[in-house]
């Protein structure tokens, strides 16, 4: 079952993606370094997450 966490992050990329898939890379990449750094866990699955927003949202976008 996908989580919440994993959701947020695959519509954040797409949204964000939709006209900056690069900005979109930053700010997925930016989130898990601030994770590990602050004393969370940086996480593969919400990257994974990340990616696929990324993804859908250049394929749905009118601007690529």
């Amino acid at each position: 079952m996908i989580g919440t966490d994993k959701l947020l992050h695959f519509w954040i990329s797409f949204i964000i993606a939709f006209t900056s898939p690069g900005l979109a890379w930053l700010a997925g990449i930016g989130k898990e370094a601030y994770d590990a750094l602050s004393g969370g866990a940086a996480s593969l699955g919400d990257l994974i997450a990340d990616g696929f927003g990324i993804l859908i949202g250049v394929w749905a976008s009118p601007f690529f």
